[in-house]
């Protein structure tokens, strides 16, 4: 099923959202390592989730992993921000307004019934695109289990 709607999200424009991902990726070719997961994903969006690095972080403290956080995590804070400042002023807006205009075409054939998890993937899109950084792309499975892992650390479970 995956499958198939990664071929369906492809055919029906997937692969023009994700060019673009592309080549902002290219155009900001320091920032690339690091939007290569994001264009991958972009291409073939379901079976994978984003996640923020704080779910992840919290889904960490309850299942008890420690990790000292080191000089290039203290960095990385710093280029995740400075990350998301530049490719919201170049790339991000476009991309979101993008994702807009596709899930707006996907809601004019409602209709086909294929198009409701296009619309669906448009709209979890929208906030990857403006701020990629900072997210990571898991499976939907694992996605899962961190976020039963990050809700039940802030509960108190």
């Amino acid at each position: 099923m995956v499958f198939l709607g990664n071929v369906l999200w492809f055919a029906l424009g997937g692969w023009l959202i994700g060019t673009v991902y592309f080549l902002g990726a290219i155009i900001l070719f320091p920032l690339f390592p690091f939007l290569w997961p994001l264009v991958k994903y972009s291409y073939w969006p379901f079976g994978k989730v984003p996640i923020s690095r704080s779910a992840l972080a919290d889904y960490k403290q309850h299942a008890g992993i420690v990790e000292e956080m080191t000089k290039f995590d203290q960095a990385s804070r710093v280029v995740r921000v400075l990350g998301n400042f530049v490719w919201i002023l170049t790339f991000g807006w476009i991309l979101a307004i993008l994702h807009i205009l596709a899930a707006a075409l996907n809601i004019l054939f409602v209709w086909t019934i294929v198009t409701i998890p296009n619309i669906a993937g448009h709209l979890r899109l929208i906030g990857v695109a403006f701020r990629p950084f900072g997210r990571l792309i898991v499976p939907s499975s694992l996605a899962e289990e961190i976020n039963v892992g990050a809700a039940k650390n802030k509960l108190g479970i």
